[in-house]
């Protein structure tokens, strides 16, 4: 006989044992079936979240190593700006430390107003320096990308196209390089279009170069914040390598007498953080609280099939018996529990993926607009890994147990017992019973957190905003430098726009603002004060700026508080008037009307008189730390207005105000624009309260998937505690019957059932409030107006688990009590 080699002997040993497996769980369709849409639940909520967070944290689309990059940020800490845009200046300090950096590049938004197709249509645009896409790392699907003598002032105009762009308003035209567009009323050459998952800034349609002058560069410009900068570390550099030389440029400049003191005195300094926490900073904390979440959902899903296969094993002693008493090792019965434990997983992984799919979409749905436009989240290769890694870790935990429960099978003691079912021991009731108490338990923390969020969600909805939202539609508007030069024919423009807007039929009033609240745009500045003199290290005085034409604070239905609104009159050639909120006049006049003080913003600068008070109003987060543009991380404490027909400003925002349905008005501002000049466009065309709904986006769609998920844990649970009470109340047929024969009617048999199911909910009550207490601080930042740890959230929590158990017991208790006891006592 030829001998077998022992790896031939284990893979045959191996393919035996797949399909013997293969085999029982076909023969027991319905056990196979729920342990495998059980897992799929679980294993797919995984891949879902994980698809998200490899996306948006670990790997971005579209670039390659992005742990490499960095974005370049300023702060003003005694101004209370914690992370702004950066100057041209700073962009100098990275671009030109290569020992750090590789490379650098800067960007602004730049829209454009393209005419050239059926009608006007203003294109999400960005103006970047040459060297955009190479720090990216990003190659063009068609054509080339910007040359560095492209981006120098009076170059040709060009342009890169985004990959929708290029389907969505060309159609796709394989032939689009090389083809001149009129943008802004000028020709701008088409050089190339980038792939699909190249989406930075995310929205962009087009790319332009920056074109800055030399003396842009200046040190003069360093407090001229208005670019992103970003840029890739060299290979072996870190981002503390780079915050440490950061922090040497911020000395320098501090000591830099050119400064004039201003740097120290404000807080200036300039540092990096990694790229994808400063675009997704605001999800991933989310995004890593849901991870967490489907990890419970997974453990339980996991907890309830290893009581599923330690029943069944249970059921298959006696099997198992004969084959230890012909031979086979409890290693090799063992070795059969864990590769059905493996089949198991591997079905539950590719339903769970298909489940992952649908749970993505949702994600999307639910995703703030401006945050995961155009984001490729897929189920790339480090997700299947992830995901085939889950699945190997799941068999692990739900099949361990009853493997080693198989391998300590006495085969004597099953082979005397006349039936193929083995009795438990105390040891495999106690076993099951810690299963379903921590399946309890992790569905009260997750239960408890949904709840936290959703009370949180609700008290942000009663929020004073210091504004009316509803019944507001807006849209933004940005008139071609080519065709409005001046301010005059800028403000010529609004007059005759908004005259024509507050008079269209259901129209009760209009107005123009630069920013809008809620639009995702900001800006503040420092002013001085008539008569004040700064002291030694003082900053001086700092607001957030906003410009707004007459009728602005009615239609918008802000409170004034003493003086007048801005009117008419207040226009160019007329006193300079301004407005602040509340806030400002109590950090800067505490004990004095400021209504006639004056205000300036630099010594050549006009004084300007403060005609007006009003309330403060929430600019971009209906709670918590506000934000005075995109971007920016902390606010000024105050808001200070001028009149927008005062300045020069070609992009700003229209609204108008309806008694009705404010959605039916976006026809009627593109109507009103278009009547003064039928080639401007409008875009950003949505419902204050669209606006205010999107400011809540991490926070709203964390709370819905985290409801999802606590619905899923709860349920699962509830099965868990249903199967062993049903497994329970089985094995006890005799025990239930001899009580009944001895006189116990059928409502002490129920209570002793319910009782028991009542003992472990209260148990998995206690340790899932511990959990809940040590875990749910995590969600503090996340919060408003209530407690993490909130008692009324999780005493309701706490009872609605309890009831879910009482009747998961209550079913397989009402079958102990139609137990017949002549049969139960014939039942061994």
């Amino acid at each position: 006989m030829r001998a077998y080699s022992p790896v031939r002997k284990q893979m045959q040993t191996l393919l035996q044992d797949l399909r013997y497996a293969l085999r029982m769980l076909a023969k027991n369709p319905g056990f196979t079936t729920v342990a495998v849409l059980t897992l799929a639940l679980g294993i797919g909520a995984n891949a879902a979240i994980f698809s998200a967070v490899n996306s948006l944290l670990l790997h971005p689309p579209g670039i390659s190593q992005a742990q490499r990059l960095a974005a370049i940020r300023v702060r003003y800490e005694k101004l209370n700006l914690k992370s702004i845009v950066a100057s041209a200046p700073d962009y100098t300090f990275v671009r030109d430390h290569r020992e750090i950096f590789a490379s650098a590049a800067m960007q602004t938004d730049g829209g454009f107003n393209y005419t050239g197709g059926d009608w006007p249509l203003r294109m999400r645009g960005s103006r970047v320096t040459w060297q955009w896409f190479d720090v990216f790392d990003a190659k063009p699907l068609l054509g080339r990308v910007f040359a560095a003598e492209e981006d120098q002032p009076g170059a040709n105009h060009e342009v890169v196209l985004s990959y929708n762009a290029w389907k969505s308003t060309f159609g796709g035209d394989a032939n689009i390089v090389g083809r001149s567009i009129q943008l802004n009323q000028e020709p701008y050459r088409i050089i190339g279009v980038m792939g699909p998952d190249f989406l930075w800034p995310n929205p962009t349609d087009l790319w332009a170069p920056l074109g800055l002058k030399p003396e842009d560069f200046a040190i003069d410009n360093l407090f001229n914040e208005s670019y992103f900068v970003v840029a890739r570390l060299q290979p072996n550099v870190k981002l503390a390598d780079a915050t440490a030389y950061l922090n040497l440029v911020t000395q320098q400049i501090w000591d830099d007498p050119r400064a004039q003191g201003y740097p120290k005195n404000s807080g200036w300094g300039i540092f990096a953080i990694p790229f994808t926490e400063f675009v997704y900073g605001d999800v991933r904390k989310p995004l890593l609280i849901l991870l967490g979440a489907v990890g419970f959902v997974l453990l339980i899903a996991c907890s309830n099939v290893a009581g599923l296969l330690l029943a069944r094993a249970l059921g298959r002693s006696k099997e198992f018996a004969v084959r230890t008493a012909l031979g086979a090792s409890p290693w090799r019965l063992a070795g059969q529990v864990l590769t059905e434990s493996v089949l198991l997983a591997a079905a539950g992984m590719v339903l769970g993926l298909a489940i992952a799919f649908g749970v993505l979409r949702a994600i999307l749905a639910l995703a703030t607009e401006n945050l995961l436009t155009g984001v490729a989240i897929s189920m790339d290769g480090h997700v299947l890994g992830f995901t085939a890694l889950l699945a190997a870790v799941s068999a692990l935990i739900f099949g361990t147990a009853p493997a080693w429960r198989m391998a300590r099978i006495n085969p004597q003691t099953n082979l005397k017992q006349g039936r193929g079912t083995g009795h438990a021991t105390r040891g495999d009731h106690r076993f099951r019973d810690v299963l379903v108490v921590s399946e309890l338990a992790l569905a009260l923390v997750l239960l408890a957190s949904a709840g936290v969020f959703l009370k949180s969600l609700a008290k942000l909805r009663d929020v004073d905003l210091g504004f009316r939202p509803h019944g507001l539609m807006s849209a933004a508007l940005a008139l071609p430098d080519r065709a409005y030069e001046t301010p005059a024919k800028q403000i010529s423009f609004l007059r005759s726009a908004l005259e024509r807007l507050a008079n269209s039929p259901g129209v009760e009033s209009a107005a123009a603002a630069v920013p809008l609240p809620f639009s995702g745009f900001g800006g503040s500045a420092s002013f001085g004060i008539e008569g004040r003199v700064l002291r030694p290290g003082d900053p001086g005085p700092h607001g957030d700026i906003r410009q707004v034409s007459p009728g602005y604070f009615d239609t918008m239905k802000i409170q004034l508080i003493r003086g007048r609104t801005f009117t008419d009159q207040d226009r160019l050639g007329s006193q300079p008037v301004a407005m602040i909120d509340e806030n400002l006049g109590r950090q800067y006049w505490p004990d004095q009307d400021p209504v006639g003080q004056r205000i300036r913003n630099g010594s050549n600068s006009p004084w300007k008189t403060i005609v007006g008070v009003v309330t403060p109003v929430r600019h971009s987060q209906v709670a918590g730390d506000e934000s005075s543009a995109e971007g920016v991380i902390g606010a000024a404490k105050g808001v200070y207005y001028y009149p927008l027909y005062q300045v020069e400003s070609a992009a700003t925002f229209l609204i108008a105000r309806t008694n009705g349905d404010a959605a039916g008005l976006g026809a009627t501002i593109r109507e009103a624009v278009q009547a003064v000049d039928p080639g401007q466009p409008i875009s950003d065309l949505k419902t204050m309260d669209q606006r205010v709904t999107l400011s809540l986006g991490p926070r709203r769609s964390a709370v819905a998937l985290l409801t999802v998920f606590a619905a899923m844990a709860l349920s699962l649970a509830a099965v868990g505690l249903f199967g062993l009470v049903r497994y329970n109340v089985a094995q006890r047929t005799q025990e239930i019957g001899v009580r009944m024969a001895l006189g116990a009617s059928r409502r002490d048999v129920l209570k002793m059932v319910l009782g028991e199911g009542l003992q472990l909910a209260l148990f998995g009550v206690g340790g899932g409030l511990v959990a809940a207490f040590a875990l749910t601080r995590v969600m503090g930042g996340l919060l408003y107006g209530v407690s993490a740890t909130d008692p009324l959230t999780f005493a309701g929590m706490a009872v609605l688990l309890t009831l879910v158990a009482l009747f998961a017991s209550w079913l397989p208790a009402r079958r102990a009590t139609r137990v017949d006891p002549i049969v139960s006592l014939r039942y061994e």
